[in-house]
């Protein structure tokens, strides 16, 4: 009666060490993700003011709707850049669908902008709010303090950057309507 000889188990987590090696991408995936990575970039400058938290995803697997923050799609894209791999996320806990945008719909609308060269770079960042001084976020509709609109603001801003005088772009700006500022 023979025996069989003995053989060592595998070390725990060989098998989860192989799984785990990034897998190279291969060109065209590569300048795929990367694209993507462009395009949430504009799309967030576009929408990140308006209010959006971020975009939601129709997966073609599943059927349903994935909703990503700006961030958490941003370090996945890279993540697949580095590893080859999708990183796993948890799903959104009961997402409001007006706070996203459609990837599709962001997409394509960022692409008109660009056809009709309105595509004009990085968007006009606000820290302060010029009437009450109070701090606020790049993505910030409202002056959280006193409630007034920061679009008017951003178009100062703009405007000065453009090489129009102070005192022409505060004239247009009374005149169109809205409230002088500091």
């Amino acid at each position: 009666m023979g025996e069989e000889p003995f053989e060592p188990a595998e070390e725990p987590g060989e098998e989860d060490a192989d799984e785990e090696l990034p897998r190279a991408l291969d060109r065209e995936e590569r300048e795929s993700v990367e694209a993507d990575l462009e395009d949430l970039e504009a799309i967030r400058v576009v929408f990140e003011t308006q209010g959006a938290k971020g975009v939601v995803i129709a997966c073609t697997e599943c059927g349903s709707n994935h909703f990503y923050g700006w961030e958490l799609l941003k370090e996945s894209l890279e993540h697949m850049l580095k590893t080859g791999e999708p990183r796993m996320h948890e799903p959104a806990y009961q997402p409001r669908e007006d706070d996203y945008v459609v990837w599709d719909y962001g997409k394509g609308y960022v692409d008109a902008l660009a056809d009709t060269g309105l595509d004009g770079g990085a968007p006009v960042t606000l820290t302060q709010c010029p009437w009450c001084e109070a701090d606020v976020k790049p993505h910030f509709a409202f002056c959280p303090s006193c409630g007034r609109p920061l679009a008017v603001a951003r178009l100062y801003q703009e405007l000065i950057d453009r090489g129009t005088e102070d005192l022409d772009v505060r004239s247009l700006l009374v005149r169109a309507g809205f409230e002088a500022f500091g």
